[in-house]
């Protein structure tokens, strides 16, 4: 994997960053920045109270995204240009301008602050910089094996509805009786009525981890 749209692999790249002091908040605007993001098991807690989480399928293998805005307008806790629930933010956020996007380490050159000359280093030959390195990357494999792992005990189609469509990806909802405590926290994200609202009109512009 080497890029998706403005997304680049940081393999053998060198990339800087000014900060977010002069940005508009691009990145929180699905028309400009990004709408859905992956999902490790430990993100679940992390986001569903605020946003809803949708499985989806992936080269025939179960993923499950977090949706942050409609994909038209800026996602609904931005307000007074800035995040109204900061210290809450998705994993997602808080790591942008880097996206480890599944297995892939990425970082979104369409940010008006990432640059290859100047600022703070993000990456340097392929190696991310301990600054931009949130704990939620310690040990990112192991998680996303045991991600995988859950996903395929659960990889029934027959225990999923359909709810609509996001740029062609479809999206769906758990239906079968469960206590686990993932499938329960993705039930209850679902209660967010601007999801409902939205879910078959949404164009997804962007996909990011």
């Amino acid at each position: 994997m080497e890029n998706i749209g403005s997304f680049v692999n940081i393999k053998s790249h060198n990339f800087h960053f000014h900060g977010c002091s002069t940005c508009e908040g691009d990145c929180c605007n699905g028309a400009k920045g990004f709408a859905a993001s992956p999902l490790i098991l430990e993100d679940f807690e992390a986001v569903y109270q605020n946003f809803p989480i949708l499985f989806s399928m992936k080269e025939q293998k179960l993923v499950a995204y977090v949706l942050l805005n409609d994909g038209k307008n800026y996602c609904k806790y931005y307000v007074n240009q800035q995040c109204s629930i900061y210290l809450q933010r998705p994993p997602a956020c808080k790591l942008y301008p880097v996206s480890p996007y599944f297995e892939h380490l990425l970082v979104d050159t369409a940010c008006p602050s990432i640059n290859q000359e100047s600022g703070y280093s993000v990456c340097s030959d392929g190696k991310l910089n301990s600054a931009f390195a949130t704990k939620r990357l310690e040990n990112f494999d192991e998680k996303l094996e045991a991600t995988h792992a859950f996903f395929e005990s659960i990889n029934t189609l027959e225990d999923f509805e359909h709810v609509g469509n996001l740029l062609g990806i479809p999206l769906f909802r758990y239906i079968k009786p469960s206590d686990n405590p993932y499938i329960k926290m993705h039930l209850e994200s679902l209660k967010h009525s601007w999801f409902y609202m939205s879910v078959h009109s949404l164009i997804l512009t962007r996909e990011v981890s």
